[in-house]
């Protein structure tokens, strides 16, 4: 039994979520794997484009869900031949129905509504205090005159379908013999090409852990600058042949250059749930692609290595100590690794979301003996394996400072002599949170607060504030009292009050 599609306008977003009857197939696996999987994207689709002229093509501008966008990609699906005698194929099944199943190229829940809208690319909606994303907005797509004129007689005489051709064509309300810079071809049976356009190669060296809050795996590309409204979808290709595409927010963050992905059930610190279906074969194999699908632009691909090491077994560990007070002298931290024949050993040690120089960490018989340059705070200690996932715990370094050792006077803050030798400018960048009035600063903001709000000298920045989409916000917008609580890993918290 087949889904039968109604030649009704609706959003291809909305009716698209209806899924054929059988059983889902993997993303991976429906992947096809050929010789001319390994030509540059610029050479195959500068060919393509030469084929498709305006003679024989429109061109408009839809909303596809991710499901049908990513098909043609990871498929490498082709424009049709012939396309001045093409005619619909209305009982063609629906090709992408395989992928549209939950935790393969489905829609994105998050548990906030603030995030998606700014990722203009995506076709996203508000649900309560949550909101969810479908796919991607306004991409070029091209398809035959002849095929676009028997699909709209086909809408006009309410014809049904068992692929998504028909509400796809209903979907193009204007269009253009202009050929766009770079565009999807949908074909007969309701599937989407392979994005046409050309590609451009850039040379940024990209790292990959296992050690994420959002994903078994995360890549960061190094000086790779792109605006997130830009990036229609990401592609990446391991050398053994398979192609997986990601999705905005769940995998493609608000700054590009930054890709998580899941291969597990994985909740992220935020509480949202990763779709993990697609990626489960990935472990093992190694990332030589990623490619860059940008709106109106030349995509971009970087070649990369790296390796998706195997997730570790689950009676793998990494167990240390809680929390050690600092000395200047050197903090030791205790620890243990359980594993079978798999040796692994410090790799990286990470606060504040940055990794920390190791040169000068000594590792003996499962004590880590610490420089004094890593002051009180918050630390992940990550021992790395050549073959498996990355093990890691984490630990408090704590200050042993008091409350009473800090004092606010004159709008500046100042820090006693202590035998720890530890000083307020490493006070004020260990900021974790902070709390104006009933204004709370978190996460980056957090962080951040000790150099935004103060002074070098310890005196508070009246003129303090943050950019917030385009816009300066301000610490202290008007005269008056403000009431500040402050917090940071390892020492005492404080409260004091500021006067504009």
């Amino acid at each position: 039994m087949r889904k039968r599609y109604l030649t009704i306008l609706a959003p291809a977003a909305l009716a698209l979520m209806i899924t054929g009857c059988g059983k889902a197939a993997d993303t991976a696996s429906s992947a096809e794997s050929s010789s001319s999987q390994t030509e540059s994207k610029s050479e195959t689709s500068a060919e393509s484009k030469a084929d498709i002229g305006n003679k024989n093509y429109v061109y408009a501008k839809i909303n596809i869900p991710y499901a049908d966008y990513y098909y043609g990609e990871i498929n490498d699906i082709a424009p049709e031949a012939d396309p001045a005698s093409l005619t619909p194929k209305l009982d063609a099944p629906d090709a992408a129905a395989g992928i549209r199943n939950e935790g393969n190229y489905d829609a994105v829940s998050s548990a906030t509504n603030k995030k998606a809208a700014k990722y203009t690319s995506a076709v996203s909606e508000v649900e309560g205090d949550g909101s969810k994303i479908t796919g991607v907005t306004e991409v070029n797509v091209a398809i035959s005159k002849s095929l676009y004129e028997a699909a709209k007689k086909a809408i006009e005489e309410k014809k049904e379908s068992t692929n998504p051709l028909l509400t796809f064509v209903g979907e193009m309300t204007e269009t253009t013999d202009k050929t766009p810079a770079e565009y999807k071809v949908l074909n007969s049976d309701g599937t989407f090409s392979k994005t046409v356009g050309n590609t451009v190669k850039n040379d940024a060296k990209a790292e990959i852990t296992t050690t994420s809050k959002y994903g078994n795996y995360e890549i960061d590309i190094k000086d790779l600058e792109l605006e997130v409204g830009n990036v229609q979808g990401v592609v990446m290709e391991t050398k053994e042949g398979k192609k997986y595409g990601l999705e905005h927010l769940q995998n493609i963050w608000l700054t590009p250059s930054e890709l998580a992905f899941a291969v597990a059930p994985f909740t992220e610190n935020h509480g949202n749930v990763q779709s993990y279906v697609r990626y489960q074969d990935i472990p093992g194999q190694t990332i030589s692609k990623i490619t860059y699908l940008l709106k109106d632009a030349d995509d971009i691909e970087i070649d990369t290595d790296l390796l998706c090491k195997l997730l570790a077994p689950e009676n793998y560990s990494a167990k240390g100590d809680e929390s050690a007070n600092y000395s200047k002298d050197g903090t030791q931290i205790h620890y243990t690794i359980t594993s079978d024949d798999s040796k692994y050993s410090l790799g990286r040690i990470v606060s504040r979301n940055k990794d920390v120089d190791i040169a000068n960490v000594k590792d003996e018989n499962g004590t880590l003996n610490l420089p004094k340059e890593l002051v009180p705070g918050k630390y992940q200690f990550i021992f790395t394996n050549d073959k498996y996932a990355d093990l890691s715990f984490t630990a408090t370094i704590n200050s042993g400072l008091t409350a009473d050792k800090f004092h606010f006077e004159n709008n500046t803050l100042k820090l006693d002599e202590n035998e720890a030798g530890l000083t307020l400018k490493e006070y004020l960048n260990a900021t974790t949170s902070a709390k104006v009035n009933d204004a709370e600063y978190k996460g980056g903001k957090g962080r951040k607060f000790g150099k935004v709000a103060f002074n070098e000298d310890g005196s508070i920045n009246l003129d303090a504030k943050y950019s917030n989409d385009g816009k300066d916000e301000p610490v202290f917008k008007d005269a008056g009292t403000y009431k500040i609580q402050l917090s940071a890993d390892g020492y005492p918290d404080l409260t004091f009050e500021v006067t504009k």
